[in-house]
């Protein structure tokens, strides 16, 4: 141990920070993310697709795979996060509890476990960035915009509609979606084919050669889920070619279905470790 920890344990260096992410302090104030459990919703608009599985392989971490048929899925959602530490954070002070999102998985498989995996995540706030790093989402900073349904304005509310989404990086675009619902569609009981556990990768590269990389895979179950207002449409979806995105290696891909709809879950620090990267063995 060093000897400045041994010989002053009341020292500066020696008292414990507090925070759930970085920066972190004595106080715990400056942390990005604020303690779990979180409680999240959104506000969604949903297009899958179908891709060669040979495309989506690049895309999922070792030990991860590919369904046959090739499924996968975007969302561009207006979200909302309420820490369960600081609910009246919600009202006082929204920039600290709402974010716009975009994120697209694939369904896969670990061994005989069935799950989705979010390969690419877009976010508009720092806090939700710092949420991903916890967990392993791998999000970046991004534009992203979307339409709304608004039943009040005179061109807007009769008849079929369509809402889009758009995302873009450093003035460069990500990719753009739409869906269009045709007048007098029936609302759903659930969204079809969207279920199942969540595949996280965590990875922390080391700054040093005496200490080894962080590279795990977890699989995260979320509680306290709803949806309502789920509505079945046409999807549309694009990709851009931006020099430093990789959607344009999925290739064409085959829409599949399009959706409206508001879910709720909430985030809590329950992953399993399935798999730990450094010792190669499974959990």
């Amino acid at each position: 141990m060093d000897q400045a920890f041994r010989k002053k344990p009341n020292s500066q260096a020696a008292r414990p920070w507090m925070g759930q992410s970085w920066p972190r302090t004595a106080s715990g104030r400056s942390s990005l993310v604020e303690p779990l459990p979180h409680h999240i919703s959104c506000d969604a608009l949903h297009v899958t697709f179908r891709a060669a599985p040979d495309a989506i392989r690049p895309f999922l971490p070792p030990g991860l795979e590919p369904l046959d048929s090739g499924d996968g899925w975007v969302m561009i959602a207006e979200m909302a996060k309420a820490s369960a530490q600081d609910p009246e954070q919600f009202w006082r002070d929204p920039s600290r509890s709402s974010y716009n999102e975009c994120v697209i998985g694939f369904y896969c498989r670990f061994g005989d476990r069935i799950g989705r995996y979010t390969a690419l995540v877009w976010v508009d706030r720092d806090w939700s960035l710092g949420m991903g790093a916890i967990f392993g989402w791998g999000k970046r900073i991004g534009s992203i915009d979307r339409s709304r349904r608004h039943l009040t304005n005179p061109l807007l509310s009769g008849g079929s509609e369509t809402l889009g989404g758009v995302v873009s990086r450093h003035g460069h675009h990500v990719l753009s979606m739409a869906v269009t619902f045709d007048e007098g569609g029936t609302p759903l009981d659930q969204l079809p084919g969207h279920g199942g556990s969540t595949f996280l990768y965590r990875f922390i590269a080391s700054p040093s050669p005496d200490v080894p990389d962080i590279e795990q895979l977890f699989e995260l179950g979320f509680t306290n889920v709803a949806m309502s207002d789920i509505r079945a449409g046409h999807g549309r979806l694009s990709f851009g070619d931006a020099p430093d995105e990789e959607l344009c290696a999925l290739g064409a891909v085959e829409v599949t279905g399009g959706y409206a709809y508001q879910r709720g879950w909430t985030t809590d620090k329950q992953a399993r470790l399935l798999h730990d990267y450094a010792n190669g063995t499974p959990k």
